[in-house]
């Protein structure tokens, strides 16, 4: 899927929006790990260290809930991150 998504930007910057998109899904990812119980990281420690993507949706969407609105809030909030730094 990411590299259909890439497909989209110029040549340029598709590196640049790559660790933009990885940056934005570890980070989500955190957010949801920090939510959970201890046997639940445990679970997803698992989970998450398998190719198994079908058992990674199955536990977000038991667990955690809707990944992708985890996504839009932490990009806003980077979106916020860049905008307080100073111009350069």
């Amino acid at each position: 899927m990411q590299q259909n998504f890439l497909n989209n930007f110029p040549s340029e910057i598709q590196e640049t929006v790559s660790k933009l998109y990885d940056t934005i899904l570890e980070r989500s990812l955190m957010e949801a790990y920090q939510k959970l119980d201890d046997t639940q990281k445990s679970m997803m420690a698992t989970i998450f260290n398998t190719d198994d993507e079908k058992k990674k949706k199955n536990f977000l969407k038991e667990y955690v809930g809707d990944l992708q609105d985890i996504m839009v809030r932490e990009t806003k909030k980077i979106i916020e991150e860049i905008k307080k730094q100073p111009a350069n």
